[in-house]
């Protein structure tokens, strides 16, 4: 089982690369709405533990900040005919 520890370290992994905070925020404004200046701060609270992270919150994030999954590029099913 996943702990709220566990979960905020993967996220602070994922928020290393330049701009990843920024392009969250701004894609959190589209979903929820505010704007991305006001995420960013909340986003950073959240990283630093002056805040916690609603479950919401969670899941929008587990959503925006998931690796991209790579798409095979041939089916790799025999066709019956």
């Amino acid at each position: 089982m996943k702990t709220y520890e566990s979960w905020l370290t993967k996220l602070r992994k994922r928020a290393q690369p330049s701009g990843a905070l920024s392009q969250w925020a701004e894609r959190l404004s589209n979903k929820q709405g505010g704007d991305a200046k006001m995420w960013r701060e909340h986003l950073r609270e959240i990283l630093e533990e002056d805040e916690k992270a609603s479950l919401d919150l969670i899941l929008d994030l587990d959503l925006i900040t998931a690796p991209a999954r790579k798409e095979e590029s041939e089916d790799k099913q025999i066709p019956l005919w």
